[in-house]
């Protein structure tokens, strides 16, 4: 269908614009459209039929004014203005509405994108009325009903330029649906445009080939865009927009407050204005430069954005990862390995005696300790792991992958790496494939527990659910050698189950 509406405005553009032929062709191609449009709002969820309804109903009074300007031209009444006018004038009613509807973001995100729009309306606005608006309705061979109507198209049009800056700076998804409007859009414009441009610089009040065209597309861009299956996204509730100054945002704003200036400079050396030639370029300079100054802000407000991003993700003193990265990366694990069926392995590891260091040398190097402990741990596990700051003195590693035995004999190296000739306890936790996040992390403190209460300086691993996880069973390797490890399956390895909690400062 969308085909044959193309087929038929390449063909209406073939015979003489000013003939009768060329009129009654170019109405075919708007009569499908228009009945394609209906088809396609059919097709919209009820709820999200409202935009597109408007948009129908705009459609509707647009083909009315065609038939009517058909007629008038068949009749030989062709003289501008005709009643046709007022139809066309009063169907931007409609299509605004319908356009307001597929733009209707609240919050700040959404007050930033409407002073975009803003920006860009006034610098069309302003463009439109220099050069056609003010000769327009400053012409005065024609009488004064003449030059009214003759400027509410352009001023409509400027409207519809700020229509459609919105929807380009709001969250609307860019789906296909969304750039056809867009699409016909421009082509409404870009048809009133040549029109405006022809009346003013010719006289002639016929409708030239490349507007007809522009116009015919305008009809079937907007039924295409109804007709796709994504038209019920635009009529979308929208969320709060978070769209930031991007470059290709900057740079359009930047052309948009540039404008102004550029064609006052063009008018001043057309008529030799040398001084408003000065201001010209003086304000062209001056946007430039304040546009530079913006740059420089949003990169330092972005390097400032990923710095807060990676303090908000580490531990201030040793750097590593902290409690809420662990979180986050404990949970992706689990779910990374269930979908491959891999390993996953959780030790948790804390300081013995910590407190008393920290009583006996002062905090300043209890400080020291973490850190140097931290990077040492770090240097060792290399990428197999995550290392985090579980609270205090404690730390938790995560293990995806390896084997059981490789697990703890990583875990168990280590506790041979704290510094100063001080020890560290290990408690070891393999996911069962369903537990959750806590529960593996409450076995693994429950086997940090038993490692604390049978003598500190050794490694313990929970005893794994039965029958729970496939694979080799970790409760049945033995560590790696070292003082007094426990054995999970030996007697004593867990004396007795206890809540997770965070370490106490005499640990």
């Amino acid at each position: 269908m969308l085909l044959t509406l193309l087929v038929l405005v390449a063909m209406s553009a073939v015979p003489d614009p000013a003939g009768d032929l060329a009129s009654t062709l170019y109405l075919l191609p708007v009569v499908g459209a228009t009945a394609l449009l209906a088809a396609g709002v059919r097709r919209v969820p009820p709820a999200r039929r409202g935009p597109w309804r408007a948009i129908l109903v705009a459609q509707v009074m647009l083909l009315a004014g065609e038939l009517l300007q058909w007629g008038l031209g068949l009749a030989g009444s062709v003289a501008w203005p005709t009643p046709a006018d007022v139809l066309y004038l009063l169907a931007f009613l409609p299509l605004a509405a319908g356009y307001v509807g597929f733009s209707r973001p609240r919050g700040a995100g959404h007050r930033s994108g409407l002073l975009d729009a803003t920006i860009v309306t006034v610098s069309a606005a302003t463009v439109w009325g220099v050069v056609l608006i003010v000769p327009l309705a400053s012409d005065g061979t024609a009488v004064l009903r003449d030059r009214v109507l003759a400027c509410a198209y352009p001023t409509i049009d400027i409207l519809l330029v700020h229509l459609l800056a919105r929807m380009l700076t709001g969250p609307a998804k860019r789906t296909a649906a969304f750039w056809l409007l867009v699409a016909a859009t421009a082509a409404e414009l870009g048809a009133d445009v040549v029109m405006n441009v022809v009346q003013l610089t010719t006289g002639d009040d016929a409708s030239p080939r490349g507007a007809n065209v522009l116009w015919q597309l305008f009809y079937v861009l907007l039924a295409a865009a109804a007709w796709s299956a994504s038209a019920p996204s635009l009529a979308e509730k929208k969320p709060r927009s978070t769209l930031g100054l991007t470059v290709p945002r900057l740079a359009t704003l930047a052309l948009a407050a540039m404008l102004p200036s550029v064609l006052l400079l063009v008018e001043a050396a057309r008529s030799e204005m040398s001084t408003v030639a000065l201001l010209a370029a003086g304000s062209l300079v001056l946007v430039a430069l304040v546009v530079a100054r913006i740059w420089t802000l949003l990169q330092q407000n972005r390097s400032q954005a990923v710095q807060l991003a990676a303090l908000a993700r580490t531990d201030p003193l040793t750097g590593i990862a902290n409690r809420r990265t662990w979180d986050h990366e404990l949970s992706r694990a689990c779910a990374t390995a269930l979908r491959d069926g891999t390993s996953l392995v959780v030790g948790l590891l804390d300081l013995d005696h910590f407190k008393a260091y920290n009583d006996s040398r002062g905090h300043q190097a209890g400080d020291a300790l973490l850190k140097a402990v931290t990077a040492a741990w770090g240097d060792a596990l290399g990428n197999r792991g995550v290392l985090a700051r579980w609270g205090g003195e404690e730390f938790a590693v995560l293990l995806p992958g390896p084997c059981a035995e490789e697990a703890v004999a990583v875990l168990d190296g280590l506790r041979t790496l704290v510094p100063d000739d001080q020890t560290c306890s290990v408690g070891v936790a393999r996911w069962d494939g369903t537990e959750d996040p806590s529960t593996l992390l409450r076995r693994a403190d429950e086997a940090l527990y038993a490692a604390k209460t049978g003598g500190r300086n050794r490694l313990v691993v929970a005893v794994q659910p039965a029958g729970r996880a496939p694979g080799t069973a970790v409760s049945g390797a033995r560590p790696a050698a070292g003082p007094a490890s426990a054995d999970a399956d030996g007697p004593g390895a867990l004396p007795r189950p206890r809540p997770a909690r965070a370490p106490s400062p005499s640990s």
